[in-house]
């Protein structure tokens, strides 16, 4: 489009005139339920500071560790034929900014995983392709050699995303239900093969203990619907997330607390084939994961600067009830949010653009497929056209 063109032409006479007039509805809404918590906001504050939630971060301590780390983030895409499917997932980790110091980069460049294949029309596909995903965003988050590791999203979505796919194992194609179960062998320079079932709930397990004291996992994610705290503060129709954005200076954050959830996590195996090996090692971390760890992560709501948005945080309780550990992880973001264009830390900002890129790739690998296709097709090539025709995309 350049920029002589109309981008209203090709909608129906009045719509326009109805959407923008529907505009000073939506203005004038949003200005009283702004001015409602601008008027409210000192009350909050001290409310706050009173429950001891309000806090800063110059508090924790004053000297300097230059923590390094990396974000992490995976996506799927689907292209349907009308013969197949091509499917396609993958997952991204990425070093932060490297911190002030001789110091070198841990990785000169992303590290990821990437499998893609043609399977028959399913429904199910990309419940399975979501189990693959979160699986090998866990397996980088362990395999990251960074003192701190953020997470896209929350700590509760691997878990969904995993039972979602073990949930639909009987009814989708053979060699993604050996994917999710089994791994898969790959060759890269780090050695590190796709992780199994049984390696991704080991993985979900140590992030979720967070033991280590070298390391620090944290899960931080762009959209929430959460709102304990505004439903606390008399405001629920705003979330945490967003009612803090108006109350919380730069360097401030409210927590470290435990968020309050509708229901319980739940993972069950009875979904995996007979034939598999559950061991008692995999069921009792599983147990650990739904009924102690998952339940007891904390939340922190942290502004880093006047001039970047509050991140909810969640953390194992390992690491917000340690000061030393917390104010590292703080830190860390502290480091990575230097920019006013981008509204997330510095590393799952890059980890993100990139994995979410995967879905531009679909249509060049289905071009290369029907060339290649073509040139040893004895038949009539419209065949091949219509067998290799593409008419929707779905990605995540």
């Amino acid at each position: 489009m350049d920029g002589n063109e109309n981008p209203f032409e090709e909608l129906p006479e009045g719509l326009v005139d109805e959407m923008l007039a529907s505009s000073i509805l939506i203005s004038q809404d949003l200005f009283e339920k702004f001015k409602e918590v601008r008027e409210k906001k000192d009350a909050i504050r001290k409310r706050l500071e009173e429950e001891g939630l309000l806090k800063d971060y110059s508090e924790l301590d004053n000297s300097r560790t230059y923590p390094t780390s990396a974000g992490i983030d995976g996506s799927y895409t689907m292209e349907r034929m009308l013969s197949m499917d091509f499917a396609c997932v993958a997952a991204v980790a990425v070093e932060g900014l490297t911190p002030p110091g001789p110091e070198k980069r841990n990785w000169p460049k992303p590290r990821y995983f990437t499998h893609i294949e043609t399977v028959a029309h399913n429904e199910n596909t990309s419940q399975a392709l979501r189990g693959i995903s979160a699986g090998l965003e866990l397996h980088l988050v362990v395999n990251a050699p960074h003192d701190v590791v953020l997470l896209d999203g929350s700590m509760r979505t691997p878990l969904i995303f995993l039972n979602n796919a073990a949930e639909k194992l009987h009814d989708i194609p053979d060699r993604l239900r050996s994917v999710f179960l089994n791994g898969k062998e790959v060759k890269n320079e780090d050695h590190v093969n796709f992780p199994g079932f049984r390696d991704i709930i080991m993985d979900y397990y140590e992030i979720l203990k967070s033991e280590r004291t070298d390391k620090i996992y944290a899960a931080i994610p762009k959209y929430t619907t959460k709102n304990d705290l505004s439903y606390r503060l008399g405001l629920p129709e705003f979330e945490d997330r967003g009612l803090l954005n108006f109350v919380l200076r730069g360097g401030e954050y409210v927590g470290p607390y435990s968020s309050e959830e509708d229901s319980s996590p739940h993972l069950s195996l009875k979904y995996l084939p007979r034939d598999y090996d559950i061991t008692s090692a995999l069921e009792n971390k599983l147990e650990q994961i739904t009924k102690d760890l998952l339940p007891s992560v904390s939340t922190i709501y942290f502004r880093p600067a006047a001039f970047s948005p509050v991140f909810r945080i969640e953390v194992a309780q390992s690491v917000s009830n340690n000061k030393s550990r917390l104010k590292t992880l703080l830190e860390a973001i502290l480091i990575q949010s230097t920019s006013l264009s981008i509204m997330e830390p510095y590393p799952l900002y890059l980890a993100d653009r990139m994995v979410k890129h995967l879905s531009t790739a679909i249509p060049a690998i289905r071009k290369a497929s029907f060339q290649r296709v073509s040139e040893s097709w004895s038949g009539d090539i419209s065949e091949v056209y219509m067998g290799m025709h593409g008419y929707r995309t779905e990605s995540g």
